[in-house]
């Protein structure tokens, strides 16, 4: 009976379950045993192989049996990298885009400027215009003559505001230059060229004998072009204060690094 009893009492116990510590411990798989990693170099596939330590940099890295090629093992997969090179021309398009836009249609605003502020209308002088009517008998009237217009505040505030924003915004779209004067010195001289084709054009279009270059115009542009050397020499400072004052620390100085970056020349020798 009581052996009985003890058997029935073995089959109702429940079957625990080994702990932890009786499994044994438990090993995470290494990169490379998981995921499919190809050699960047030939493509071999570095699935399963050993791991080697760099004696000089520490960073651990396979070594490609079939080309010699050391990669480490944090290396991307091949569509991954397919995909960001996809995004990265995108956005390069998106970009280059965007300042040919940016600076063609502004400098296009440089020529009107040059347009409409080199003559003026002088309501106090006007010229006698005859023309032939319909039946053979001529018809006259007078109409203003245009002159060179004079410097004043109004503009020497749309040559300077204008100037210094093409500067500021011009600049900040040209990071990969180190010097921000030589940006400076180089949109001054295409909105010079802009401008003085603009007055040009105004002339030739209204076929005026009186020469547009006016001391006051060539003013008016000197007042632009030295605004917006001013603007390119400026706004990284003032760039910088606003993000520090803006931004988290370690957000502002990782964003100022990568666009200090930008400028550094870095020969296709020391990517390898």
């Amino acid at each position: 009976m009581e052996i009985a009893m003890a058997n029935e009492s073995d089959i109702a116990a429940p079957i625990l379950e080994p702990t932890p510590a009786l499994r044994g411990p438990i090993h995470s798989q290494k990169l490379g045993e998981e995921l499919p990693i190809f050699c960047e170099r030939c493509g071999y596939s570095l699935n399963g192989l050993p791991q080697s330590r760099c004696a000089d940099c520490k960073i651990l890295h396979f070594h490609c049996p079939e080309c010699g090629h050391r990669q480490p093992i944090n290396t991307l997969r091949p569509a991954a990298q397919r995909i960001l090179g996809r995004l990265r021309a995108l956005w390069l398009c998106f970009a280059v885009f965007f300042k040919l836009n940016f600076f063609g249609w502004l400098l296009f605003a440089w020529v009107s400027m040059g347009v409409e502020w080199s003559y003026r209308w002088d309501n106090q002088r006007v010229q006698r215009v005859v023309v032939s009517a319909a039946g053979g008998g001529t018809q006259s009237f007078t109409q203003a003559i245009s002159v060179p217009r004079e410097l004043d505040l109004e503009a020497v505030a749309a040559f300077g505001l204008f100037g210094l924003g093409f500067g500021l915004v011009g600049r900040m779209l040209l990071l990969r230059w180190r010097r921000g004067y030589l940006v400076g010195l180089v949109l001054a001289g295409l909105m010079l060229v802009a401008v003085l084709a603009g007055a040009k054009i105004r002339q030739l279009d209204g076929r005026s004998t009186i020469n547009p270059y006016s001391r006051d115009f060539l003013m008016m542009t000197f007042i632009g072009a030295s605004m917006i050397v001013i603007g390119a020499w400026i706004v990284w400072p003032i760039w910088m204060g606003l993000v520090k004052l803006f931004l988290p620390a370690r957000t502002g100085a990782a964003l100022l690094e990568w666009q200090r970056n930008m400028s550094n020349v870095v020969g296709k020798l020391a990517q390898e």
